[in-house]
């Protein structure tokens, strides 16, 4: 991911303010780190709400194209609280305010000014915590931190790939999110051929790079690498897990 740090300065809302006032360059930034981390936490608000598969592909769309159009970016104000809670009630809005209308003039239209395709597993991802009983917001944060998770684990499992250690890391990373027993740690130990002490501290050196992949995740996002805020958004992160 890249280091937004010298592109944007040090706030949550600095992605919006790049698509109000930035140039192209810091519009395309911004709003493919918008894409990827609330595309798919969006189109489950809208599932949620009862669209259909199609109909809520077609809402998330129009809701970015709507940033496109700054027509979202009128009503951003810092002061309201997290980037991630605006977005939420700024879709809700669009949803059913703006969205049914402008569907019924342009019924499977598609989205003109955005390169972006919907992701491939959004279905499939809502499908999976469809009979959750946990509210809309709560669903939505979950997704959210689901995206930052895979993504963060996706760019560790590329780099170790890069260095020709896929296959080392696809063992370790089982042990990454879950506690295990000794015996499965014992096992994994023989089967890399190594002792139980070097393959945890491997495995140690690995949750700490997984650590640092979550936060670049979230720099992204934030627009800074403040320690602070990404201490808070990491609580936040685990926090939708609870």
């Amino acid at each position: 991911m890249p280091d937004v740090s010298h592109h944007f300065p040090a706030t949550r809302w600095t992605l919006l303010q790049a698509l109000r006032e930035g140039g192209e360059e810091d519009v395309k930034m911004a709003m493919e780190a918008l894409y990827q981390s609330y595309w798919s936490p969006l189109y489950v608000v809208a599932r949620r709400n009862g669209l259909n598969e199609h109909d809520a592909e077609d809402s998330v769309q129009g809701f970015f194209e709507s940033m496109l159009e700054r027509e979202t970016l009128l009503r951003a104000d810092q002061s309201r609280g997290k980037l991630r809670t605006y977005l939420l009630n700024s879709f809700e809005f669009y949803r059913s305010k703006i969205w049914r209308n402008a569907a019924a003039k342009k019924r499977g239209g598609g989205i003109e000014h955005l390169s972006y395709s919907a992701p491939s597993d959004a279905e499939e991802r809502y499908l999976q915590i469809a009979d959750e009983t946990a509210d809309m917001e709560t669903l939505y944060n979950r997704e959210w931190a689901r995206n930052v998770l895979e993504r963060s684990l996706t760019a560790l499992r590329e780099e170790h790939l890069a260095k020709a250690q896929g296959e080392r890391f696809d063992m370790l990373a089982m042990h990454l999110t879950q506690a295990e027993s000794e015996e499965p740690l014992a096992h994994s130990a023989r089967q890399a051929g190594m002792n139980e002490a070097t393959l945890r501290q491997a495995l140690f050196r690995l949750r700490r790079s997984y650590r640092e992949k979550i936060e670049d995740e979230l720099a992204v996002t934030l627009g800074t690498r403040d320690p602070e805020l990404i201490r808070c958004e990491m609580r936040d992160l685990f926090k939708a897990f609870e």
